[in-house]
C-alpha cells in the first residue's frame, strides 16, 4: 500500500485488467521495466507496483498473451493506472495511462469517466456527474421537487438504459428520483454508451447505455475513505466507505458504503414564495463481497435508500398537510428501496469457457403528495440472466456469448388527482418478459472487429384494473443489433452500430413531475410498448501534443421510431394528453425521429494541462396534426469548454467548465394567461469551477456552480395562486438559484 503523496524517486501504480463486461480485476505478475535498463518490477496480488525512476521516461508493460507495450511517462507524474485489455474486444492490444476520461477500445462507442474525471466537480449523485459532456442532458423536470434527469441523442432518459455493474438498476418508480441513489463517492467509473448496445444486457437501450461501477474491494486500494460536502443552500453530506480482507491470501473481502445527505435550509431567493429546493434528507448504504476461487468468482451486493423530501410554498409543513386549498401549497415524497444484487462466474474446461449467472431483486414503495393530489405506487422487480461464453478457433479470433434471461415487474400505482375529476389505481400490473439471445463477435482481422447479437423476448403485460377485469398484452420483442470497429491506423478508429430496441411505458411513474401543475391528466387510450431503430457511425483520431495524447471525436446517430408514447402539453393548456403515435412501418402514418451529431476535441498543450471542447446538435421531432414539431423543452445546439490544470505531484488542481445552451422550443402556453412565456427560451451560459489542494492524506475542494449567476425568472407560472387553473411548475428551461458556493473534504487511507 502506498500513501497519496507519492515520492518524486519512484512511479507508482496499479495495472487492472478491463473485461468484457466492463469489470475491472487486479492483475498480478504483470511486468514493468524502463526501457533500456535493468531496473523492473512485477506487480503485487492487487494489481499494485512501484518502480525506481531512472533516467528514460518510457515505460514497457507486459503480460502472458499479452503483447507489450510502451508508455511515455511525464516525469513529474507519480501515480498512474494502467487498464488492460484483450484482443478480442479491442482488435489489437492497447496499454493505456487513463485521466480523468477517455474513450474506450471495444467495438461499441464508449466514454468512460474515471473516479478522477468524478472527482473534477462535487458530484455529489450520478444526475450531477456530466457537468463535463454535452452527450449527456441534465435537467430539472419541474421547479419544485428538486428531481434531476438525464436526456441523450435529444431524447428521455427512459430511453436510455441505466446499470449498475450490468445490472437493470434505474427503472420504473425510480425514474423520477433515482439518479439521486447513486453517490458520486460510491463510484468507481461511469461508462457511457452511445446507441444501441450489447443484446446480453437486454432489450431496452434505444438511445444509449449508462453503467455505473462501484468500488470493488477487491481492487479498491482505499481502506478508509471520507467525504465531506456542505454548500451555500444548505446542503450537507457524509460520505464513508471502508475495505476489509476476509479470510487467508485475500479469497474474500467486503466493503461497506455509507451516505448521509440533508438539505437543512429553506431558501427563496427570486422571491416567489416557493423553496428553491425541497427540504431532502436521505440515508443510503450498501454492503458488498467479492470472493474467488479457483473455479468461481462472484460478487454480491445488499442495499437499502432512504429519500425523504418536501418542498412547495414556504410556509408549508408536511406534517399539517391536507386537502384543504386554503392551506400552503405543498409537495412530500417519501421512498424506500432495497436492492439484492448476485453475480457469479463459474469456469469451464476451456481456456476461455464460463458459465455467468446474474441474478437481483428490487422493492421500491413510493408515497407522494402534489399539493392535492395523491400518487402511492410500490414494485417488486426481479432480473436474472444467465450467460455460455467462450472464445474458439484460429487465433482465439471468434468469441460467442449466449444465455437465457428473466425480468419481472409487478407495478402497483393509485393516482387522485383530489377533485373528483380523476381516479387511477392499477393495484395489479404485471410484466414477464422470458428471454433468450446470443452474440458473435469475428476478429477478421487485428484491424477488424465486427460483433452481431440477436435477441427474443416474449412480452407478457398484465393489467387488473379497479374494475376487476384483467387486460393484457403478448408481443414478440426481435431485437438485431450489429457493432462494427475498423482500425483504420494506429491513431484512427472508425465505429458503426444498428440496432433495434424496445421498452413498456408506464405514464405515472416516469412523469410524476407533471404532477405539480393544475393540469388535468386525459389518458387517451392503452400504452403500448414502444419500439425503436437506431444507427450510428463515429470516428475518433489521437495525435501527440507537448502535454501527451490529444484527440478528435465525431459521431452521428439517427434515431426512428415505430412506436411511441407521446405526453402533449400543447394540445390543451390546462390538460395533459399521453397517447400512441403510431410509426410510418409500413406507408405514411405519424413519426417521431431523433438526429444527432457531436464533435468533442481534447487537446493537450503543455503537461498537466487539458482542454477540451465540444458541441452536439439534436434534431428531435414528433408528427402532430400533420406537422413535424420539435421537441419541448430541448436545446438543439449545446457547446462546452472544459479546462483542466494540475502542478507538480498533483499538489493543486484547478477545473473550469462553461456551457452553452442554445434556445430551445416551450409548450405553447398562450391560452394560460397567467403566462408571459415566449415561444422560445433565451440563449444562456453556466460556469462551474473548483480547486483542489492535496495534501498526504486528504483533500480540501472550494467551488462553485452557476458562477454567472443566471436564473430562470418565475420558472413557477401562477406561484400565487398553486390551487388555481393556471398554476403550471414544469416548465423549467434553466436554472431556478443562482451562485452556489461548496467546500468539500476528502480523507483517504490506503
Amino acid at each position: 500500500m502506498f500513501p497519496v503523496i507519492l515520492q518524486a524517486q519512484s512511479l507508482r501504480g496499479r495495472i487492472l485488467e478491463v473485461r468484457e463486461d466492463g469489470d475491472t480485476l487486479a492483475m498480478a505478475s504483470a511486468a514493468v521495466q524502463w526501457l533500456h535498463t535493468s531496473v523492473g518490477e512485477f506487480s503485487a496480488a492487487d494489481g499494485s507496483f512501484s518502480i525506481p525512476r531512472t533516467g528514460t521516461d518510457t515505460l514497457i508493460v507486459s503480460f502472458p498473451t499479452y503483447e507489450s507495450e510502451t508508455l511515455r511517462i511525464d516525469r513529474q507524474q507519480n501515480d498512474i493506472t494502467i487498464f488492460l485489455s484483450h484482443a478480442h474486444s479491442l482488435a489489437e492490444v492497447r496499454v493505456v495511462a487513463r485521466d480523468g476520461s477517455f474513450i474506450s477500445t471495444q467495438p461499441i462507442l464508449t466514454s468512460v469517466i474515471t473516479q478522477q474525471g468524478l472527482r473534477r466537480a462535487a458530484c455529489c449523485n450520478l444526475a450531477e456527474s456530466f457537468e463535463s459532456s454535452v452527450a449527456i442532458d441534465s435537467e430539472f423536470p419541474d421547479a419544485v421537487s428538486g428531481a434531476r434527469q438525464i436526456a441523450m441523442l435529444g431524447l428521455a432518459g427512459t430511453y436510455s438504459q441505466i446499470l449498475l455493474e450490468n445490472v437493470p438498476f434505474i427503472r420504473l418508480l425510480s425514474h423520477q428520483f433515482g439518479l439521486g441513489f447513486i453517490p458520486g463517492s460510491w463510484m468507481e467509473s461511469i461508462s457511457l454508451s452511445k446507441g444501441t448496445s450489447s443484446v446480453v444486457n437486454g432489450f431496452e437501450a434505444i438511445t444509449g447505455q449508462i453503467n455505473v461501477d462501484y468500488k470493488k474491494p477487491e481492487t479498491n486500494l482505499e481502506r478508509f475513505f471520507m467525504n465531506f460536502y456542505a454548500n451555500s443552500m444548505g446542503k450537507g453530506e457524509l460520505a464513508l466507505n471502508t475495505r476489509v480482507p476476509v479470510g487467508k491470501k485475500d479469497k474474500a473481502s467486503t466493503n461497506f458504503l455509507i451516505f448521509l445527505g440533508d438539505q437543512l435550509a429553506k431558501m427563496d431567493m427570486n422571491k416567489d414564495g416557493f423553496m428553491d429546493v425541497p427540504r431532502n434528507r436521505q440515508i443510503n448504504v450498501m454492503n458488498r463481497w467479492d470472493y474467488k476461487s479457483p473455479v468461481v468468482e462472484g460478487r454480491t451486493m445488499v442495499g437499502f435508500v432512504w429519500d425523504n423530501r418536501f418542498g412547495g410554498q414556504m410556509a408549508f409543513k408536511p406534517n399539517l398537510q391536507n386537502q384543504l386549498s386554503n392551506l400552503p401549497y405543498g409537495f412530500t415524497a417519501d421512498n424506500k428501496r432495497v436492492d439484492v444484487i448476485t453475480k457469479n462466474g463459474f469456469l469451464l474446461k476451456g481456456e476461455h469457457e464460463s458459465i455467468g449467472t446474474i441474478v437481483s431483486y428490487t422493492g421500491h414503495w413510493l408515497n407522494s403528495h402534489y399539493g392535492d393530489k395523491d400518487y402511492q405506487g410500490n414494485q417488486h422487480s426481479v432480473y436474472a440472466n444467465v450467460l455460455y461464453s467462450n472464445k474458439f478457433g484460429a487465433k482465439e479470433r471468434h468469441k460467442l456469448t449466449a444465455g437465457a434471461s428473466l425480468q419481472f415487474d409487478c407495478l402497483n400505482e393509485l393516482y387522485d388527482d383530489g377533485q373528483d375529476l380523476f381516479y387511477y389505481t392499477r393495484p395489479h400490473h404485471h410484466d414477464l418478459i422470458p428471454g433468450v439471445f446470443a452474440e458473435y463477435a469475428y476478429v477478421i482481422d487485428p484491424k477488424l472487429v465486427v460483433m452481431a447479437g440477436m435477441r427474443l423476448d416474449y412480452n407478457m403485460v398484465r393489467d387488473k384494473l379497479h374494475s376487476n377485469n384483467w387486460e393484457s398484452i403478448n408481443q414478440l420483442f426481435w431485437t438485431p443489433r450489429v457493432h462494427l470497429k475498423w482500425q483504420a491506423t494506429k491513431d484512427l478508429s472508425v465505429r458503426a452500430s444498428a440496432g433495434k430496441g424496445y421498452r413498456n411505458a408506464h405514464f405515472f411513474a416516469e412523469n410524476q413531475s407533471l404532477l405539480l401543475s393544475s393540469r388535468n391528466i386525459r389518458l387517451d387510450g392503452h400504452a403500448k410498448p414502444e419500439e425503436a431503430w437506431n444507427a450510428g457511425a463515429s470516428l475518433v483520431y489521437q495525435f501527440n501534443m507537448p502535454g501527451g495524447k490529444a484527440s478528435v471525436a465525431v459521431d452521428y446517430f439517427y434515431t426512428h421510431f415505430l412506436q411511441q408514447m407521446i405526453v402533449d402539453l400543447d394540445k390543451n393548456v390546462h390538460e395533459v394528453h399521453y397517447y400512441a403515435l403510431n410509426g410510418d412501418y409500413n406507408g405514411y402514418g405519424n413519426r417521431s425521429r431523433s438526429h444527432s451529431a457531436q464533435i468533442e476535441l481534447t487537446l493537450k498543450p503543455f503537461q498537466r494541462f487539458e482542454v477540451l471542447l465540444a458541441y452536439r446538435y439534436n434534431d428531435v421531432r414528433y408528427m402532430r396534426q400533420g406537422v413535424m414539431r420539435q421537441k419541448d423543452l430541448m436545446s438543439p445546439h449545446k457547446a462546452l469548454v472544459n479546462l483542466n490544470y494540475s502542478t507538480r505531484f498533483d499538489k493543486w488542481k484547478f477545473n473550469l467548465t462553461l456551457q452553452v445552451h442554445g434556445p430551445q422550443h416551450l409548450p405553447d402556453m398562450s391560452d394560460n394567461p397567467a403566462s408571459a412565456l415566449p415561444e422560445y427560451a433565451p440563449t444562456y451560459c453556466i460556469m462551474n469551477a473548483q480547486v483542489t489542494k492535496k495534501f498526504r492524506k486528504w483533500e480540501l475542494y472550494v467551488g462553485g456552480e452557476n458562477l454567472l449567476n443566471y436564473k430562470q425568472k418565475n420558472p413557477i407560472i401562477d406561484a400565487q395562486n398553486p390551487f388555481s387553473d393556471n398554476f403550471d411548475a414544469t416548465v423549467v428551461y434553466a436554472p431556478i438559484t443562482g451562485i452556489m458556493g461548496y467546500v468539500g473534504v476528502r480523507v483517504i487511507l490506503k
